[in-house]
């Protein structure tokens, strides 16, 4: 049973690939409760995270979660995406734009359910694409998902992300370069990995050579994501592209899973206007209790290390969340 006193050890399975619809293999880190180094053999709820940074990333942020909540008696999964860290589906990552991320979803929480340390019980956590991707999943009701905490996370990305205001967010064009620079299709190709490095080293020149034209940017090297940004940069019409189920889930909010949800963001989070969005639609849509949790945050302010400030304003040490 899991509760708020340590119980357990923690041992860790590295990369285990678990089996999509399509055949393609996810690579998950599954944390799991022990004793004496060995796993516990009891059922447990499980927390999955789905992530589109490298989970072998020392600092990644879902670590301080299995420390805690594995000794308490949960299971935490932490998994690449498709096309992303170890996982499989080279070339089928697209920054947001990505089709099979709510199956992929669906297809790991189900996976879960069915192992033997698994109760059945699956929640789910993570901040913006890994807030966009719990949603992705909740539009085709895993039967086993069982309750999600979705931060900073946009709900339209046209209007929430992209083309806020009608213009591309220029903010996006440097996200590409989060996700570009350990892209997989460049793993092994060290030149194409100097091309990207220096671009993020001085980004600010490169973005004074607007405007970009394709096959003319340092995204070039990693094609599919130069061809998502293009796709970002041109389409200033909500047209059929933004309309994709992966894009706008506003339209599908009817098939939402009925579960528990908490919604976090801050007020100085340029996502802030879709989460309330989300918070408004699930309130008047589902029966399971849903939750806004807001604060004097950014963007990359609620998790890990946090902070109190903004700009140059510090709201004290009662600011920092989690407090």
């Amino acid at each position: 049973m899991s509760g708020s006193v340590p119980e357990y050890g923690v041992v860790v399975a590295q990369n285990v690939m678990i089996p999509m619809r399509d055949g393609v293999r996810l690579a998950a880190d599954i944390y799991r409760p022990a004793h004496n180094g060995e796993p516990d053999s009891g059922a447990f709820p499980t927390i999955l995270a789905r992530t589109s940074y490298d989970k072998s990333d020392p600092v990644n942020w879902i670590e301080p979660v299995a420390n805690f909540f594995t000794p308490r008696g949960y299971v935490v999964v932490l998994q690449d995406l498709r096309g992303r860290g170890r996982s499989e589906g080279t070339g089928q990552y697209f920054h947001v734009v990505n089709p099979r991320e709510g199956e992929d979803g669906y297809d790991t929480v189900e996976w879960i359910a069915a192992q033997p340390w698994s109760s059945g019980r699956v929640g789910t956590v993570g901040s913006s694409h890994g807030g966009i991707v719990q949603t992705a999943m909740a539009l085709l009701r895993p039967p086993h998902l069982t309750a999600m905490w979705a931060d900073v996370s946009p709900v339209n990305v046209y209007n929430g992300t992209c083309r806020e205001g009608g213009a591309m967010a220029l903010h996006m064009f440097g996200a590409q370069f989060l996700h570009g620079h350990d892209a997989q299709e460049i793993r092994d190709d060290p030149a194409a990995k100097a091309v990207m490095l220096e671009a993020m080293e001085n980004l600010r020149d490169v973005v004074y050579k607007t405007p970009f034209k394709p096959g003319h940017t340092p995204l070039a090297v990693v094609p599919n994501l130069e061809k998502t940004f293009f796709n970002y940069y041109y389409r200033g019409e909500y047209d059929d592209f933004w309309a994709q189920d992966c894009l706008d889930f506003v339209q599908n909010f009817d098939r939402h899973a009925d579960i528990p949800l908490t919604i976090g963001s801050g007020w100085y989070d340029a996502i802030l206007r879709d989460c309330d969005t989300y918070f408004t639609a699930m309130s008047k849509r589902n029966s399971a209790c849903t939750r806004l949790l807001l604060g004097p945050w950014t963007h990359n302010s609620m998790g890990g290390e946090g902070s109190t400030y903004s700009g140059d304003v510090d709201f004290g040490p009662d600011a920092l969340f989690g407090n």
